[in-house]
């Protein structure tokens, strides 16, 4: 599985350094100090050790080649190992993974994978799906192949634990104790916030209640003024509207009165009425005057006939009669002229004027001192008798007329006094229309008043209730007028009631309902953190399960491999590991007040593994009692038997038969070649036996430069030349 190993700058290989691994078995061999344990160093180091002791260093800039007098310093080092992925053991959608590390001379690390940025948690996990990791079970040096035997039993057991692909789930073991842990210190905090809050939240809890309860009667009184302000405001509205209605149709019939008595005089009937007479009697005067003066006219027109009909008759008397005598005319006119100015005075009475008009004819008769002439006489007479015809006829029409008058002027007047009287009338009504529009008007100021009163509560109570619209009812009372004064007792008593309330302090339910939410946090928080612990707890417990199931079953293998190795190596005997709890120690109380007093404090040790073996022949039983080569072989059939219960990809040998003699060294290689079988091998080497067994070899060489080069042989292509 691993193709190719890259380095650059990493330690003595200043240069880009390229080893390929075709071979079951890959030798690297060279002389001290050329580099080539660099090789495997370099393989821990990208795989993810984070211990500069165990990469032979104190700080990352040690891993950066630091140039010599020919080569100069690098600024950083780079290590990747090429993984083929063409079955897809990896998770990972690429036939060829490439796992990279980089580190600079500020000490920062980069990890990639195929060329993208990531975090040294990925490479761990996805190494893990492989049996890889920063342990040494699968890179094994010739110190780290007696550790496992000088090890501590607990130590031991790590190293079995890691081996067995353990270290994902003690990874999550872990992972999950901190979570639990962090988790708990969780629960304590928000427990203790809870618990601060706590008195708080009680006497908020109070003064929301009485809050509350002030709340309540403010909504019932809110509903006692919502059917008050609605009824009131309908009865108001519906009185308002009733005097408007009746103010309205009283106006009009007050202003017409008033126009009607003291509007402008060519408006008024009366006036008018009056007129009419006035011109109607003007009339009746005028033909009074014309009548007058006709009869005036008709008075000396008979006259005038009178006299000639006189004159008529005395000639008519006297024709055959000489008459000498003669009277002066002087005297006959005047005396003529006083009984005519005497007789005007009744000429009213027809009797007297055809008396005076005889006597004037005898007069008459008695002036003329000649005879006059007959013929004119007579043609003046008929013509003063036309004309006096003329003058009865516009006489008698001028009567007809002014009668016609007097009878319009009597029925205006009839009209007129019935005008009066209803004048009369108007004006008692129009006063009475003055005191209804008093009293209408007298009402409306009281409703108006009402009205501000109303819109003045209606302020105060939002001002009481708050700054929020009333939610007016639709309960409309029929008989309010009757109600109103039950309901407003009602308010007013329940307006007491939330006044002596008291003011509702809107931060203290703002504030309340804050702390509350917080305290309801604080409790969600807690089932959360309650079920995460729980849940937790749980996977510890599987987690814990799944290690000691899969640990167990793990020794099992190890000792049946162990065991094989083992008495491959020595021919026979017997080897084994064994799960140890260690014994219970005191632990002396340093803080006791009696220092010759020790507390014996009990402390629970975790289980450990101990290596037993009993080689043949030989009486030995304990790991002390082996030589050098003996526990050299012990423990390199140890690590072999951990490598095969889960075998890694490959497995890195750094000089771990440095120690083994010719003969051992010929079982060394032997229990190599059947190894590679199952598991791809790196060794780094000294030792021929070794070196036999490798398909490649790689030879590692330092100049003057200080920089380690490659040299490579392919013993396949080798042994075709050869042949």
């Amino acid at each position: 599985m691993l193709s190719r190993l890259e380095l650059s700058g990493f330690k003595s290989f200043a240069k880009p350094t390229r080893l390929e691994f075709p071979a079951a078995v890959s030798g690297v061999v060279g002389p001290n100090g050329s580099g080539k344990s660099n090789i495997a160093e370099a393989m821990r180091w990208v795989l993810g050790e984070q211990s500069m002791k165990s990469l032979r260093g104190k700080k990352g800039e040690d891993l950066i080649f630091n140039g010599s007098q020919t080569a100069p310093k690098l600024g950083k080092a780079s290590v990747s190992l090429i993984l083929d992925n063409k079955k897809k053991i990896l998770p990972i959608d690429y036939d060829e993974v490439k796992i990279t590390r980089k580190v600079f001379r500020d000490g920062i690390n980069d990890y990639l994978i195929n060329d993208s940025v990531v975090r040294h948690k990925d490479v761990i996990e996805l190494l893990s799906n492989i049996g890889l990791g920063a342990s040494s079970h699968h890179i094994i040096s010739q110190g780290e192949a007696d550790r496992i035997l000088n090890t501590s039993p607990k130590e031991r057991r790590q190293m079995i634990e890691d081996a067995l692909g353990l270290k994902i789930y003690q990874m999550k073991r872990a992972e999950a104790e901190r979570k639990l842990e962090k988790t708990k210190d969780n629960m304590n905090q928000v427990e203790t916030l809870k618990k601060e809050i706590q008195p708080h939240l009680k006497f908020l809890k109070k003064q929301v209640e009485k809050a509350e309860e002030a709340f309540s009667l403010r909504d019932k009184l809110k509903n006692l003024y919502a059917v008050y302000f609605l009824n009131e405001n309908n009865y108001l509205k519906k009185g308002e509207s009733a005097i408007i209605g009746e103010k309205s149709a009283t106006e009009r019939e007050f202003h017409e009165i008033k126009k009607e008595l003291h509007g402008a005089p060519e408006e008024s009937r009366t006036i008018k009425l009056k007129n009419e007479i006035v011109t109607l009697k003007k009339g009746a005067d005028e033909k009074e005057i014309e009548a007058s003066e006709l009869r005036s006219k008709r008075n000396s027109t008979e006259r005038e006939l009178g006299r000639i009909e006189g004159i008529l008759e005395a000639v008519e008397a006297e024709k055959g009669q000489d008459d000498n005598a003669s009277v002066p005319l002087k005297e006959v006119k005047n005396f003529a002229e006083e009984i005519e100015a005497s007789l005007n005075k009744g000429l009213a009475l027809e009797e007297i004027k055809k008396i005076i008009r005889d006597f004037l004819g005898r007069i008459g008769s008695k002036i003329f001192t000649s005879s006059p002439n007959l013929g004119d006489l007579e043609n003046k007479q008929e013509k003063i008798k036309d004309a006096l015809n003329k003058i009865n006829e516009q006489e008698k029409e001028l009567l007809i007329q002014h009668s016609i008058l007097n009878k319009d002027i009597e029925e205006k007047q009839k009209n007129l006094h019935s005008l009066e009287r209803e004048k009369y009338s108007m004006e008692a009504r129009f006063r009475e229309l003055e005191g209804i529009l008093n009293n209408l008007n007298a009402r409306k100021e009281n409703f108006d008043m009402q009205k501000d009163e109303l819109e003045r509560e209606m302020r105060e109570v939002k001002a009481l209730l708050g700054d929020m619209e009333l939610n007016i009812s639709e309960e409309v009372v029929s008989d309010w007028e009757s109600e109103r004064t039950k309901v407003r007792r009602d308010t007013e008593r329940m307006k007491i009631r939330v006044e002596d309330s008291g003011a509702i302090d809107n931060e203290i339910m703002k504030e309340y309902e804050e702390v509350k939410k917080r305290d309801e946090f604080f409790e969600k928080e807690m089932i959360d953190l309650k079920q995460a612990t729980d849940s937790l707890k749980n996977i510890l417990i599987e987690l814990e399960e799944r290690i000691n199931r899969d640990f167990k079953a793990g020794i099992e293998k190890i000792n049946k491999e162990f065991q094989n190795f083992f008495e491959e190596m020595f021919g026979g005997g017997k080897a084994e590991l064994k799960v140890v709890v260690p014994p219970k120690r005191a632990k002396k109380d340093e803080e006791a007040e009696d220092p010759e007093i020790e507390n014996l404090e009990e402390e629970k040790q975790e289980e450990g593994i101990e290596v037993y073996v009993n080689l043949p022949k030989k009486r030995i039983h304990s790991l002390d009692m082996l030589s050098g080569g003996e526990r050299a072989l012990t423990s390199i059939a140890l690590l072999f038997a951990v490598s095969q219960v889960n075998p890694p990809p490959f497995l890195v040998l750094d000089e771990t038969d440095a120690a083994l003699d010719e003969a051992n060294s010929q079982k060394y290689g032997k229990m190599l070649n059947n190894l590679s079988k199952q598991t791809q091998l790196i060794v780094i080497t000294h030792n021929r036996e070794t070196m036999k067994q490798a398909g490649i070899l790689y030879g590692v060489t330092m100049g003057a430069d200080s920089v380690s080069k490659i040299l490579s042989i392919k013993f396949t292509e080798a042994e075709k030349i050869v042949n």
